[in-house]
């Protein structure tokens, strides 16, 4: 018995030291896109996942507190920003497109006004040095625009390029789905 004892002890000792010793598989940025989901937005940046909160977290954007994901149509600019806030990171897309009847199709942008912008921070002077510090050229399609039901989807990639030196920033495999619409 005493035998027995013994060789258990040893055992588990050894396996103790075995597992312990065994690296953890480092945990890299994934790289596929997340599905898009309902007044959700998903993207890649510069080829890493990027997923916005969802449009019921609170988040506070330049002295007030602001749905996590919101679109707005007044007149015929639409604009649309996502937030993804977490202990990580705090960063945003923004949408400001100008509109054509009929509302669903392709939009090309490029320069500065109308665009889609990358922020890779939410305070103002990160909002301040990328909408003046870079230009874009970008591309939506809207394949669901429902006036009636106020909800917006579609799909959109744009590239980022600084005039000041700063890096390209490179958003693709972009979409939204179902985002409540605020018609003004």
């Amino acid at each position: 018995m005493k035998k027995i004892l013994n060789y258990s002890i040893v055992l588990f000792a050894t396996l103790a030291i075995g597992f312990s010793s065994c690296k953890e598989e480092e945990e890299k940025p994934s790289t596929s896109t997340p599905t898009a989901k309902t007044d959700v937005f998903t993207c890649k940046v510069n080829g890493t996942a990027w997923e916005s909160d969802s449009r019921s977290k609170m988040v506070p954007f330049l002295d007030s507190m602001m749905p996590s994901v919101g679109a707005s149509v007044e007149g015929d600019t639409l604009s649309m920003m996502a937030f993804r806030t977490n202990s990580t990171d705090s960063t945003m897309i923004l949408f400001n497109v100008l509109l054509k009847n009929p509302r669903v199709g392709t939009y090309t942008m490029t320069g500065s006004d109308y665009n889609i912008y990358y922020f890779s921070g939410i305070d103002f002077m990160t909002f301040l040095n990328t909408f003046f510090g870079y230009t874009a050229s970008s591309s939506l399609n809207i394949t669901k625009y429902d006036a009636t039901n106020k909800k917006i989807s579609g799909t959109f990639n744009t590239t980022m390029t600084s005039s000041t030196g700063g890096p390209t920033m490179t958003i693709t495999e972009g979409a939204f789905n179902d985002v409540t619409l605020m018609i003004k």
